[in-house]
């Protein structure tokens, strides 16, 4: 009886042991997100015109209620626009009219922290949060965000920088494809796409509504990315024929990193 018992608890133990080399097998078969993927804050729109224009991306978006930030993020309040930035330290953030910041993610040996680089317009601190985790930086220096309000470098005007006083712009623009021409080459298919919403309209007469178009322009010209990221028309076949023109639509060869961008189309 003792034995069969002894046994029972070996045979226990082995399958314990068995269990964690699994477990730690498939954590590095599948290992967690990785830090540059985690949102840093949650945008709002208060009043007036807010755009966020992504990293990597050449076509700011309108907000129009709430909105998740990530790393290298860029948000702009236009003259009558002012919106507010809680950031998931606690950390709440609201900027003015015609302002302009960027979020940058600073990697540290524990974790990392968020600097919110301020570079046109204003902004105030609302709500403070976890100490360390937020710095404002302007002019080149940055200061903690429990610090800024009152400080001497929130009351110093911004130092006369071109790209400070620009409106948020296409990063590509320089490698010789820029948003003005990407926007050129997609509207001359446009009557190809109406044609879609022709054939729509005849299976659903009062068919209105805006579709947001996202692709990747590889260095080549050619499409490697094509899909409707946002539609309020629902119908898959006009969809499906909106993705058969977007992959027709050819670009250009030009140097530099692929180009991920966002097309609007309103249909009405």
């Amino acid at each position: 009886m003792s034995e069969n018992k002894n046994q029972l608890v070996y045979g226990f133990l082995i399958l314990g042991i068995i269990l964690v080399g699994l477990s730690i097998y498939f954590s590095f078969l599948h290992p967690k997100s990785p830090i540059k993927d985690i949102r840093l804050a949650r945008l709002e729109s208060k009043s007036g015109q807010t755009y966020v224009l992504r990293s990597g991306y050449t076509q700011k978006e309108l907000v129009a209620k709430k909105i998740d930030l990530y790393d290298l993020d860029s948000i702009e309040t236009m003259d009558t626009g002012e919106a507010l930035i809680s950031f998931e330290s606690a950390f709440r953030v609201r900027l003015f009219n015609n302002a302009l910041v960027t979020l940058e993610k600073i990697e540290d040996q524990k974790s990392y922290h968020v600097v919110l680089i301020l570079k046109r317009g204003s902004l105030k601190v609302e709500n403070f949060g976890r100490e360390g985790e937020l710095f404002i930086a302007k002019n080149g220096e940055r200061i903690l965000a429990a610090d800024y309000n009152g400080s001497s470098l929130s009351q110093a005007p911004l130092e006369a920088v071109d790209t400070a006083k620009q409106a948020i712009t296409s990063p590509a623009s320089s490698q010789g494809l820029g948003e003005d021409e990407i926007n050129t080459v997609v509207t001359n298919h446009r009557t190809s796409f109406f044609k879609c919403y022709t054939q729509l309209l005849q299976k659903e007469p009062t068919a209105r509504g805006e579709v947001a178009l996202s692709f990747t322009i590889e260095n080549t010209g050619k499409l490697s990315v094509a899909e409707v990221s946002a539609s309020q028309l629902k119908n898959e076949d006009f969809k499906k024929c909106l993705l058969e023109v977007l992959r027709r639509v050819e670009f250009r060869a030009f140097s530099g990193p692929p180009i991920s961008t966002l097309f609007p189309l309103k249909f009405e």
